[in-house]
């Protein structure tokens, strides 16, 4: 823990020596590095945080990348044992710290960029380590922390992020490096430091009792990561090709994220520019068309000074194909190569079947699951990469079929907790640089807070979390108008990237006139879940308060919304458009039953004037087939991800056509259907519960594999019998296991 070190900084010769100018520090990097002997073998377990980011080397091995992303009251520090790297003899800690101003980052556009998902509290290029490195009978052999260690420092003052119109606004960097103009070999044990700088002590990591007493606050409050460390695991380029205009092309074989290691000798002045593609594009080709399509993306440029250099970029890369672009009579290329990072998802169920799209589409969203976990939930890894409630609920949702593991999950209800705003609502998108209200994504909020404490099955974790259902129904309480409907709720209102509302930035049109239906009846079903929850906690009355607004909202909207003619639910009281949205929520809220609900839904599909939902809506869609019965009437949705590999994808892309992004976590909902719905296995109150779907064998001859839920693995078997199908479980001994099937279905449980 945190008892000695300090914060250490830049002094301010170094600012001086570089000719930066107050307040021009955002995107710039500074080189903190440690030189120590040992005489013999020790043991060396350190915290270390830093202000903004870090990554840390110990004698040349990437050991840790960080700090967690956290907020301006919550700095996070990580603890790494980084024993197995040490040396008798000379040993180099060296960490590379960039500082990122988020109130100079706003915009994005400037030639220096910040990391649009970092924020922390300003301050300028800070370091805090703590450690002592131990030898086999106890005693200290070095002390490693800052204030105490002889660290040195130096400020580069010519290298820095970058961004473009591929990047601006959103989460992605690109670099320049001139290797004329900074110590490149400075992470390297023969490096000279010592005509560096020592770093400027600035205060005490931790609080001291007088603080604690008076309740003053240190300006970087601390706290242990909550998360894993990330993974860094050496990967190796499956094939190199050509493109059209002649440029390398390094084949990953699949999307991936990493820090790519490029070797390069040039000629003094000569250039080699890096492009990170996630697909080439182009009429009727293949994504991974590589000799014909066309390509633009991230791109770092290279200066090269005639030695042989090493460059590999600060902040992760994602990427399938790389193109090196470079003048081969000046510029070689050594050797490439990277280390894939994420969060270490422990994947423990699979699918199989005799159905070749099955276990396809099965790894495409997996894959597309593992790209969008890092520190935080990712809506896609190569452009954005921040944290939206919206597509975070589903992520977390999709996670949870394959994994036990939910600490991401509760550090993004953690994250979206800390982003309430004044009026009530959670930023659109958090930890970030600057706020976004993204006023519907509140509501999603609620959605994963709910489903969140039903996998649990325990209240105690989120009773801290219960009153922000309050703060954020209240908001959409004071939007309802005189025809006892939600309005216009401010800021943006998104709903799903429909072409037909891409004037609007996927706001339903219903709004540029009067209320939506879609997001009335949104609301309607977020006050069921706030209910829900309030139950649990132990106010009932509050939920009998949310339980009759929604009683209100569903009648205003039968009475207003309701066309006989087409026998759905219109997108407005006077808006004449008909979607597969809001028929699903109308199914999802109970004011569409039976007959209705299955007339509606099949209207929905076969009409060809309604708005179809794309990826991200298709989650509410395929539960309001389930619960009307008519779960075959998926199939041509599943067709979409099925024919995804036939078009050269690797991941699930952000919508079905004409994505920008390739890989999007909302999109990788056919894996929670295999396992919840067609396999049937959900884990509530305690016991596992196996309802299978007949309705797949409309366009599934069998299913098997396994599913891991909070009680042990459940193996399944489903195949064909005569008019129905036998189902084969094997579940562990003391697993308590309720079977739903229907009559035509054999059920068979064998205990192992």
């Amino acid at each position: 823990m945190w008892n000695n070190a300090m914060w250490v900084g830049l002094p301010r010769s170094e600012v001086e020596r570089c000719h930066i100018l107050h307040g021009d520090m955002t995107g710039r990097f500074a080189y903190f590095r440690l030189e120590l002997d040992l005489m013999e073998s020790g043991d060396l377990t350190l915290q270390i945080s830093a202000n903004s980011r870090y990554r840390l080397w110990v004698n040349g091995v990437s050991v840790s990348s960080g700090p967690c992303k956290g907020d301006l009251h919550r700095c996070y520090y990580e603890t790494v044992d980084v024993t197995e790297h040490l040396k008798v003899g000379k040993n180099i800690l060296a960490a590379q710290v960039l500082y990122i101003d988020h109130y100079a980052s706003v915009h994005q556009q400037d030639e220096r960029a910040g990391i649009q998902s970092v924020l922390t509290p300003g301050g300028g290029h800070r370091l805090a380590v703590e450690g002592q490195i131990h030898g086999k009978n106890g005693a200290i052999l070095a002390d490693v922390t800052t204030g105490e260690a002889d660290w040195r420092v130096f400020l580069d003052g010519s290298r820095y992020l970058t961004s473009n119109e591929v990047t601006s606004c959103l989460g992605a960097v690109m670099e320049t490096a001139d290797f004329g103009q900074f110590p490149y070999r400075w992470r390297e044990p023969d490096f000279d430091s010592s005509s560096w700088a020592k770093p400027e002590p600035l205060e005490q990591v931790g609080t001291d009792g007088f603080m604690e007493r008076v309740g003053l606050l240190r300006r970087f409050p601390m706290y242990e990561r909550p998360i894993p460390l990330l993974y860094e695991t050496p990967r190796e380029f499956l094939k190199a090709r050509r493109a059209k205009n002649g440029a390398l092309i390094l084949d990953a074989g699949e999307e991936t994220s990493g820090y790519p290691v490029f070797r390069f000798r040039g000629a003094p002045g000569s250039r080699a520019r890096i492009v990170y593609l996630e697909k080439f594009t182009g009429d009727g080709l293949r994504k991974d068309d590589v000799e014909h399509g066309d390509y633009d993306g991230i791109t770092d440029t290279l200066v090269l000074n005639g030695d042989e250099v090493t460059f590999e970029p600060f902040w992760y890369r994602t990427f399938r194909f790389i193109a090196i672009e470079m003048d081969e009579a000046a510029v070689k290329l050594l050797s490439a190569s990277y280390r894939e990072t994420g969060y270490p998802l422990a994947v423990e169920s699979f699918v199989d079947s005799s159905e070749p799209w099955v276990c396809e589409v099965w790894e495409l969203c997996v894959r597309t699951l593992r790209r969008c976990m890092n520190e935080t939930y990712m809506d896609c890894p190569y452009y954005e990469q921040n944290q939206f409630p919206m597509d975070t609920r589903l992520q977390a949702l999709f996670c949870a079929c394959v994994r036990r593991d939910e600490r991401l999950t509760m550090k993004a209800l953690e994250d979206f907790h800390c982003s309430i705003s004044p009026d009530g609502l959670v930023h659109g998108r958090y930890p970030g640089s600057y706020q976004q209200i993204i006023s519907t994504f509140s509501l999603h909020y609620i959605f994963m807070l709910e489903e969140t404490w039903r996998r649990s099955g325990d209240i105690a974790p989120f009773r801290r979390y219960l009153p922000d259902l309050d703060r954020i129904l209240y908001y959409y309480n004071s939007k309802v108008g005189s025809d006892g409907l939600v309005g216009r709720l401010g800021y943006w209102e998104f709903v799903d990237w429909h072409p037909k509302w891409a004037e609007y930035g996927g706001v339903p049109g219903a709004l540029t006139v009067g209320p939506s239906t879609i997001i009335n009846l949104m609301y309607a079903h977020a006050l069921e879940r706030a209910a829900v929850l309030w139950e649990a906690g132990g106010r009932r009355a509050l939920a009998g308060e949310y339980r009759a607004r929604k009683t209100a909202i569903l009648e205003r909207v039968q009475a207003l919304c309701w066309d006989e003619e087409r026998e759905m639910y219109r997108e407005g009281p006077d808006y004449a458009e008909f979607t597969q949205h809001a028929q699903s929520w109308a199914v999802l809220d109970g004011i569409a039953t039976g007959e209705r609900a299955r007339t509606i839904l099949r209207h929905a599909m076969e009409d060809k004037d309604v708005l179809r939902v794309s990826f991200s809506t298709s989650f509410e869609w395929f539960r309001a087939l389930e619960a009307a019965g008519l779960y075959d009437l998926t199939k041509p949705d599943m067709a979409r991800w099925a024919a995804l590999p036939g078009e050269g994808s690797t991941t699930c892309p952000e919508t079905p056509e004409d994505s920008r992004s390739e890989c999007h976590a909302w999109s990788a909902l056919p894996l929670y259907e295999l396992v919840r719905t067609i396999a049937g296995i959900n884990y509530a109150d305690g016991s596992v519960t196996v309802r299978p779907d007949l309705s797949y064998l409309s366009y599934l001859p069998d299913l098997r594999g396994q599913v891991v839920t909070p009680a042990g693995v459940v193996k399944f078997d489903y195949r064909h019998e005569g008019d129905g199908q036998i189902c084969v479980l094997t579940v562990p001994e003391n697993m308590m296991i309720r079977s739903l099937a229907d009559d035509n279905t054999k059920m068979i449980v064998r205990r192992v």
